[in-house]
């Protein structure tokens, strides 16, 4: 494909990028355009893909009037909505095998691996240390096959708990959100789940877990700085340069 898709474009922005690249009304042109239109439906998600359709329809009247100033058939834009229709949601939540059991001090159930991240609170002050890394982590699992990271529990998976208070929980909860409304695409913050669980032994401590869906979409979300990361063999890296450039390659051939 000679279109590299830009995650930025909308509808438009990438017909006018596909008629570029594929000159010509002739089966063959037209096949390549509407695969450059499928992988950018692919690579912004469902959701964004059928919003920047359904605005076009209301800004034009209607489907067939939409049609006639795109210079598409009927049967292609058709082929087009059914594609974006058909797409996966795009964030989906992964799901525990078993509930949680947490004993102060005794190694929990759990393992970190893709999916699991284990983060000890040092210092007298726990909403601060989970401000400074929340986004990443957060970002690392959407982008990648989504999970779980608990504050609470070192790294050897023993249990080591946060004492909080409502106070302090209100705050945690305030500060998660508000990262959560800095990522770009933006997403639904009722996506980011916010749990805190009560740990036996513990004289009141708990374990915090923020559950992140899974991306569906080819395209990767960026904090308001423009950075990334993913889980990579159980660990969250960041990406950069070239290795952001293969890794979203290395996404949509995945997707195809």
């Amino acid at each position: 494909m000679k279109v590299t898709i830009d995650q930025k474009w909308n509808f438009i922005e990438a017909l006018n990028a596909a008629r570029k690249a594929y000159i010509g009304w002739g089966k063959t042109s037209t096949g390549y355009r509407n695969s450059v239109m499928m992988v950018w439906g692919a690579t912004v998600g469902k959701t964004r893909a059928l919003n920047d359709f359904n605005q076009l329809i209301k800004e034009h009247g209607s489907k067939k009037k939409l049609a006639e100033y795109l210079y598409l058939s009927d049967y292609s834009l058709g082929s087009l909505v059914s594609h974006f229709k058909s797409l996966p949601d795009d964030l989906e939540l992964i799901s525990h095998d078993n509930p949680f059991n947490f004993i102060e001090s005794q190694k929990c159930s759990l393992e970190e691996d893709l999916t699991h991240e284990f983060k000890e609170i040092k210092g007298s002050n726990p909403t601060k240390a989970i401000q400074s890394l929340v986004d990443e982590y957060i970002l690392a699992f959407i982008n990648s096959s989504g999970g779980s990271v608990f504050w609470g529990i070192c790294d050897n998976g023993n249990v080591k708990s946060i004492k909080l208070n409502s106070v302090q929980k209100d705050e945690i909860r305030k500060v998660i959100n508000n990262k959560v409304h800095t990522i770009e695409p933006k997403i639904d913050p009722t996506k980011i789940i916010v749990l805190f669980h009560g740990v036996l032994n513990s004289n009141g401590g708990f374990v915090l877990e923020v559950k992140v869906p899974k991306s569906n979409s080819i395209g990767l979300y960026f904090n308001s700085s423009g950075n990334t990361w993913v889980r990579v063999n159980g660990c969250k890296q960041r990406l950069q340069g070239l290795a952001l450039q293969d890794y979203i390659i290395q996404r949509m051939h995945k997707n195809n």
